[in-house]
C-alpha cells in the first residue's frame, strides 16, 4: 500500500533532500512551498503524514497546523525545524504537533522516524 505524504517546505534544497529520501522508500510525496496552498490541497486529498517546515511564506507551519486540524483532525502533522521549541518556549507537541524533526537531520534517522510513524509501503 502506497503511503501518501504532504511535504511543506520553502527551501528548495531541503525539499529535494526530503522528497528524494522518501521516494527511495517508495512513499508518494506531494510538495508545496507554503502553508496557504497546502491547506487547499488538504481539502481535496488525504495524507498518511504531513511534514511541515515552521518558517514558511504566507502562513507559517504553526498556523498551518492549527488550520489543518479543522480540516482533518486525525492527521499526523510533524514539524521540521532547527528550533527545539516555539518562540514562546513551548514544545511543538504542546501546541498540537504530533512530533518534530530537528534540522539538520541524519538521513538514516529521518527514514527510521518516518517508518515508525506510518510504516513502509510494503506493509
Amino acid at each position: 500500500m502506497v503511503r501518501e505524504i504532504l511535504l511543506i517546505e520553502d527551501n528548495i534544497m531541503n525539499c529535494e533532500l526530503v522528497k528524494d529520501t522518501l521516494e527511495m522508500e517508495n512513499y508518494s510525496i506531494t510538495t508545496i512551498n507554503n502553508g496557504s496552498d497546502a491547506l487547499d490541497i488538504l481539502k481535496s486529498k488525504s495524507f498518511d503524514l504531513i511534514l511541515t517546515d515552521i518558517n514558511l511564506p504566507r502562513m507559517d507551519g504553526i498556523e498551518f497546523m492549527s488550520r489543518a486540524r479543522e480540516i482533518c483532525n486525525n492527521c499526523s502533522i510533524i514539524a521540521m525545524t532547527s528550533d527545539s521549541k516555539t518562540k514562546d518556549g513551548k514544545s511543538f507537541q504542546e501546541i498540537g504537533f504530533d512530533g518534530y524533526i530537528q534540522k539538520p537531520f541524519k538521513v538514516s534517522e529521518f527514514r527510521q522516524y518516518i517508518r515508525s510513524l506510518i510504516g513502509t509501503c510494503l506493509e
